[in-house]
Protein backbone atom coordinates (compact mmCIF):
# COMPACT_ATOMS: atom_id res chain seq x y z
CA UNK A 1 0.00 0.00 0.00
CA UNK A 2 1.15 3.51 -0.65
CA UNK A 3 1.62 6.00 1.67
CA UNK A 4 0.38 3.97 4.40
CA UNK A 5 1.80 6.08 6.83
CA UNK A 6 -0.09 9.39 5.51
CA UNK A 7 -3.23 8.41 7.74
CA UNK A 8 -3.82 6.96 11.00
CA UNK A 9 -5.79 3.75 11.22
CA UNK A 10 -7.87 2.93 14.60
CA UNK A 11 -8.05 -0.18 16.21
CA UNK A 12 -11.26 -1.63 17.34
CA UNK A 13 -10.47 -1.64 20.76
CA UNK A 14 -7.61 -1.21 23.04
CA UNK A 15 -6.89 -5.03 23.28
CA UNK A 16 -7.27 -5.91 20.06
CA UNK A 17 -3.98 -6.95 18.26
CA UNK A 18 -2.44 -7.82 14.85
CA UNK A 19 0.64 -9.75 14.57
CA UNK A 20 1.89 -8.23 11.66
CA UNK A 21 0.45 -5.01 11.06
CA UNK A 22 0.12 -3.72 15.06
CA UNK A 23 2.44 -1.63 14.62
CA UNK A 24 0.22 0.60 11.85
CA UNK A 25 -2.58 1.39 14.99
CA UNK A 26 -2.06 4.58 16.73
CA UNK A 27 -5.43 4.71 18.21
CA UNK A 28 -8.57 3.64 19.18
CA UNK A 29 -12.18 3.92 18.07
CA UNK A 30 -15.05 5.53 20.02
CA UNK A 31 -17.01 2.82 20.20
CA UNK A 32 -19.28 4.44 23.14
CA UNK A 33 -20.12 7.90 20.97
CA UNK A 34 -21.05 5.20 17.91
CA UNK A 35 -23.57 3.57 20.39
CA UNK A 36 -24.63 6.42 22.02
CA UNK A 37 -25.65 8.25 18.40
CA UNK A 38 -26.71 5.12 16.74
CA UNK A 39 -30.08 6.15 16.70
CA UNK A 40 -28.96 9.56 14.73
CA UNK A 41 -26.92 7.54 12.53
CA UNK A 42 -29.46 5.29 10.99
CA UNK A 43 -32.28 7.99 10.87
CA UNK A 44 -29.71 10.01 8.25
CA UNK A 45 -29.11 6.85 6.86
CA UNK A 46 -32.58 6.17 5.81
CA UNK A 47 -33.36 9.54 5.08
CA UNK A 48 -30.75 9.43 2.52
CA UNK A 49 -31.92 6.05 1.23
CA UNK A 50 -35.54 7.23 1.33
CA UNK A 51 -34.12 10.05 -0.92
CA UNK A 52 -35.67 12.84 1.85
CA UNK A 53 -31.90 13.83 2.51
CA UNK A 54 -29.32 14.38 -0.16
CA UNK A 55 -25.96 13.38 0.62
CA UNK A 56 -24.24 16.77 -0.69
CA UNK A 57 -27.11 18.32 1.56
CA UNK A 58 -25.68 16.18 4.59
CA UNK A 59 -21.89 16.61 4.01
CA UNK A 60 -22.24 20.55 3.57
CA UNK A 61 -24.65 21.01 6.86
CA UNK A 62 -22.24 18.73 8.68
CA UNK A 63 -19.05 20.58 7.00
CA UNK A 64 -19.95 23.91 8.26
CA UNK A 65 -21.14 22.54 11.97
CA UNK A 66 -18.96 22.51 14.58
CA UNK A 67 -15.96 19.67 14.65
CA UNK A 68 -17.15 18.87 17.78
CA UNK A 69 -20.93 18.12 16.59
CA UNK A 70 -21.93 14.82 18.22
CA UNK A 71 -23.33 13.16 14.78
CA UNK A 72 -20.43 14.70 13.13
CA UNK A 73 -18.08 13.08 15.69
CA UNK A 74 -19.98 9.50 15.74
CA UNK A 75 -19.69 9.57 11.22
CA UNK A 76 -16.22 10.36 12.14
CA UNK A 77 -16.13 7.55 14.31
CA UNK A 78 -18.12 5.15 12.33
CA UNK A 79 -16.06 5.87 8.53
CA UNK A 80 -12.79 4.73 11.15
CA UNK A 81 -14.60 1.06 11.26
CA UNK A 82 -15.14 0.97 8.17
CA UNK A 83 -12.06 1.97 6.76
CA UNK A 84 -10.36 -0.40 9.33
CA UNK A 85 -12.29 -3.02 7.74
CA UNK A 86 -11.16 -2.32 4.26
CA UNK A 87 -7.47 -2.34 5.82
CA UNK A 88 -7.94 -5.63 6.68
CA UNK A 89 -9.49 -7.06 4.23
CA UNK A 90 -7.01 -5.60 1.77
CA UNK A 91 -3.89 -7.16 3.91
CA UNK A 92 -5.78 -10.22 4.14
CA UNK A 93 -7.01 -10.91 0.34
CA UNK A 94 -4.62 -10.91 -2.42
CA UNK A 95 -7.09 -11.04 -5.13
CA UNK A 96 -8.36 -7.55 -4.01
CA UNK A 97 -4.49 -6.10 -3.95
CA UNK A 98 -4.06 -7.24 -6.81
CA UNK A 99 -7.02 -5.75 -8.55
CA UNK A 100 -6.34 -2.69 -6.63
CA UNK A 101 -2.90 -2.49 -7.64
CA UNK A 102 -3.95 -2.83 -11.63
CA UNK A 103 -6.42 -0.13 -11.21
CA UNK A 104 -3.60 2.40 -9.49
CA UNK A 105 -1.24 1.47 -12.12
CA UNK A 106 -3.76 2.23 -15.10
CA UNK A 107 -4.72 5.23 -13.68
CA UNK A 108 -0.79 6.30 -12.98
CA UNK A 109 -0.25 5.75 -16.08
Amino acid sequence: MRNVSVGAFYRPSAEASYEHVDPLFSRVVDRDLIEARWKDLMQVALSVQAGTVFPSMLLRKLGTQSRQNQLYRAFRELGRVVGLGLLLEHISTAELRRSIHAATTKIES
